[in-house]
């Protein structure tokens, strides 16, 4: 069964199953739904808050009644995440996803949304990387957008990119699965690691320590999920180790955090793309998670081809 494609009239609901949200955060979205002739559906509750070390959007039990009741709403084509931050892992486990599963919708977020990604495609439910309600503090690419409203309205999607230095070549056909690198790594070992074969792997993240990106991905191969590993996409890596000792802190792709990848991927056998235009960055494409792709990395250009 296919996601629903969005049409004038169609209903997107908005949840917050992490980070806390302000009203005035989703003007942009509003706005931007009403251009492509969509309605957000916000719950009265979203802008709770609860501090419990962390800001949270309300506490468990009602960060979980918000996502549940999206999940199980006949009358939303597409489910919208209003931002990331910490909280997901918190509520995935006592999700009913049985309406859902048979009568899906795109859900549609990154970075802590990566729980979500991973729980959905382990059960060939595919899914949207892309931005959230809530814009970055950034200014987002006009492709950031466009891309998301390809998929939303049933259009193919494809992507062709310049090569970088650091690429290794090569051809690969697998799901594409990932996301986050930080919440990839904290779910191992549980329902929402990932579990399927043949991966196309997309990583990204930021503010993290480089060495702790080596250490994330230490446990990933240590894991064995290398082993199942086709392909992988380096989307941004960005505000990586201390402001203060990184000359490349704002940049969007830092480039110490491709070297500490390319050091423990480069014996894999299997292609590999740096610098792709997804992740904590204003130029945050959209990505299909879940859904059958083809990576072609070349001396003078990378393919990513999207089949759903």
């Amino acid at each position: 069964m296919k996601n629903p494609i969005l049409k004038k009239g169609s209903k997107i609901g908005i949840i917050a199953p992490a980070g806390r949200i302000f009203e005035h955060e989703l003007d942009f979205a509003k706005d931007w739904a009403k251009k492509q002739g969509w309605t957000l559906e916000i719950p009265k509750d979203l802008f709770t808050e609860f501090n419990l070390g962390y800001w949270y959007a309300g506490d468990t039990q009602q960060r979980l009644k918000i996502t549940q009741e999206a999940l199980d709403n006949p009358d939303l084509d597409a489910i919208w995440c209003a931002r990331g931050g910490y909280g997901s892992v918190k509520i995935i486990d006592d999700l009913d996803f049985s309406t859902f599963l048979n009568n899906p919708k795109w859900l549609i977020g990154y970075s802590d949304i990566t729980v979500f990604h991973n729980y959905l495609n382990n059960k060939n439910i595919p899914t949207l990387h892309a931005v959230t309600a809530k814009p970055l503090n950034t200014k987002y690419t006009e492709e950031s957008y466009t891309s998301l409203i390809k998929v939303l309205k049933g259009e193919s999607l494809s992507y062709t990119l310049p090569n970088h230095s650091l690429n290794i070549k090569g051809k690969a056909k697998g799901i594409l699965m990932g996301g986050n690198l930080s919440i990839i790594y904290s779910q191992l070992g549980s329902c929402t690691a990932l579990q399927s074969e043949e991966i196309i792997l997309f990583i990204e993240d930021w503010y993290e320590n480089w060495y702790h990106v080596d250490r994330m991905l230490e446990a990933l191969k240590r894991s064995g999920l290398f082993r199942k590993v086709e392909g992988i996409i380096v989307g941004s890596f960005t505000k990586m180790d201390v402001e203060e000792e990184n000359p490349d802190f704002n940049l969007n792709y830092d480039p110490t955090a491709n070297q500490v990848i390319l050091e423990q991927v480069k014996d894999l056998n299997i292609p590999v793309v740096f610098n792709f235009p997804a992740g904590h960055t204003g130029d945050n494409r959209a990505l299909i998670m879940g859904s059958k792709v083809e990576l072609s990395v070349n001396d003078d250009k990378t393919d990513l081809s999207f089949y759903i």
